[in-house]
């Protein structure tokens, strides 16, 4: 075997056999966090969308009223409406999705939180040998230029990554110098630097600085905020649509 050939195997892309092992793990991660955040995403948003349809029913009479007679009180009347199926609803789908991104969060955090940082590496490297000039660095056993400057690229972009995996990851990495791990990893495993140790060390590191808050339960408290908020709207609406 040529020194290419053996430098190449030290950072060439899973085979076949370990990517479909690799696979069948993150599809469960996808299809778990896909899950979470769509039916945790869409209960709140449809949550807020009922309250106000209910409210818009106790409030239809007053509405009516005050659209029928016009000046101001048809302004508040619109203001109503505007409130109850425009504000209301939007106000629930982001804090649904705040929501869903710390439901996927919590449930990476728990069960993958090594995953995800292997899983990020793999994609990593399947970008780089895709790409001729950067798969030559790692041939040439040129690793300082690719660590120094592929990784630093990759990480802005994250282009081949699973959208839902992607901002999971961002929020994970956004405490963390996942560059740095990088550096100590050249360092600390020196001859025997190949894409499975990188792998390993790297996501153990990273799993360690995971913040623990990161791995607490999703909070309801702005679900519960936006509730309250909106009750108190709908009792307004009772007294000053009278």
């Amino acid at each position: 075997m040529s020194e290419n050939e053996k430098q190449e195997s030290k950072f060439a892309p899973s085979n076949w056999k370990d990517k479909l092992g690799g696979s069948a793990n993150i599809l469960k991660i996808t299809t778990g966090s896909a899950w979470r955040y769509i039916s945790r995403l869409m209960g709140v948003f449809l949550l807020g969308l009922i309250v106000n349809i209910i409210f818009f029913v106790f409030l239809q009479n007053k509405i009516d009223y005050q659209l029928g007679k016009g000046g101001g009180g048809s302004l508040l009347a619109i203001g109503a409406i505007t409130f109850l199926f425009v504000a209301f609803p939007a106000a629930y789908f982001f804090i649904g999705h705040k929501q869903a991104l710390q439901s996927v969060i919590y449930y990476i955090g728990n069960h993958f939180k090594k995953g995800i940082f292997e899983y990020f590496i793999d994609k990593l490297f399947d970008f780089a040998y895709k790409k001729p000039a950067i798969k030559a660095q790692l041939e040439n056993d040129k690793t300082d230029d690719f660590f120094s400057t592929t990784v630093p690229e990759y990480l802005e972009r994250l282009e081949n990554m699973n959208g839902t995996l992607k901002r999971a990851f961002k929020k994970f990495t956004g405490n963390i110098d996942i560059l740095g791990l990088f550096s100590s990893a050249q360092t600390e495993l020196g001859g025997s630097l190949n894409l499975d140790n990188l792998k390993n060390y790297v996501s153990e590191k990273a799993a360690e600085k995971i913040p623990i808050p990161m791995l607490s339960k999703p909070s309801w408290a702005w679900t519960i905020a936006v509730m309250f908020v909106n009750i108190l709207f709908f009792a307004a609406c009772l007294i000053f649509l009278a």
